[in-house]
């Protein structure tokens, strides 16, 4: 997707950090924007700071968990714009325990909105784009911990966020078959100043309602690296079409040291093949 000007965004969880930072860089893109957020008041705030700047925005209160809303989200984009040309699945919430004594409701409401909210969006908007015709294209929010298993506490979270990227990765290879010019990618961004670990505060009744977590420690980053930093590199590599969108270059480190430890066992299973025959 090479133009964006006077085309249609939607983003997900863009009341705040990384989903605010790209709603308003579409706008600095010349895109009509629709801000979707569980916050109904933070999204208009963003929504009219971008009417604001002389942009065109809509804030739309969305609870990615359930399809019902996202499909009003759908409903209301295509109403106010008349198509959708690019979907950030961007909202996402956090959970801070370890795998034992995680609860059933602690994975339900991180696989509703980190894994659910996307495919609710794919469900919701991909059909409306093919019969819209041309470009368009989807970005699934993940992380570096959709790559990599770190041990900070954060098991649930990891596991379903390589859910997100494995969904990406089979539904750019679905789209590809199509030969269509409709494409999709995965931003898998390192950490970053946002307040996702503040999310517990919504979380929703049906999953254990609101929770708060203690002080977490912060890495000591030499150069903080903000959301605005990364938006306008995202919508370039939309641009380029990149499968893999990172926000932190020098975590390549960590994705090669990763990749070598699973390439070691394979060097173990010859050995053990020989071995045992």
């Amino acid at each position: 997707m090479r133009e964006f000007r006077d085309r249609v965004a939607v983003v997900t969880g863009a009341a705040h950090g990384v989903g605010r930072a790209l709603a308003n860089e579409c706008a600095n893109e010349g895109m009509r924007v629709v801000v979707a957020d569980l916050e109904g008041e933070p999204a208009e705030a963003v929504a009219a700071s971008i009417r604001d700047r002389g942009g065109e925005a809509i804030a739309v209160e969305t609870d990615v968990a359930e399809r019902a809303q996202v499909e009003a989200l759908a409903d209301r984009t295509y109403a106010e714009f008349g198509a959708a040309h690019l979907l950030f699945n961007n909202a996402g919430v956090s959970m801070h325990k370890t795998i034992e004594e995680s609860q059933v409701n602690d994975w339900e409401w991180v696989l509703a909105v980190n894994l659910w909210g996307p495919l609710n969006g794919i469900h919701a908007f991909l059909p409306r784009m093919r019969a819209q015709g041309g470009e368009a294209h989807i970005v699934n929010t993940a992380s570096m911990s959709g790559l990599i298993s770190r041990r900070n506490q954060r098991g649930i979270y990891q596991a379903v966020k390589h859910g997100v990227v494995a969904l990406t990765n089979a539904l750019r290879h679905e789209l590809e078959a199509d030969d269509g010019e409709i494409s999709c990618s995965v931003f898998c961004p390192g950490g970053m100043l946002t307040d996702i670990e503040d999310a517990g505060r919504h979380r929703q009744e049906r999953f254990g309602g609101p929770f708060t977590l203690g002080p977490m420690p912060v890495p000591r980053q030499p150069n903080p690296v903000y959301p605005e930093d990364i938006a306008p590199r995202v919508l370039e590599a939309v641009r380029q079409d990149q499968r893999y969108i990172f926000s932190h270059p020098h975590t390549r480190a960590d994705l090669e040291e990763h990749y070598a430890d699973i390439l070691a066992g394979f060097d173990a299973a010859a050995r053990i093949a020989e071995q045992v025959g």
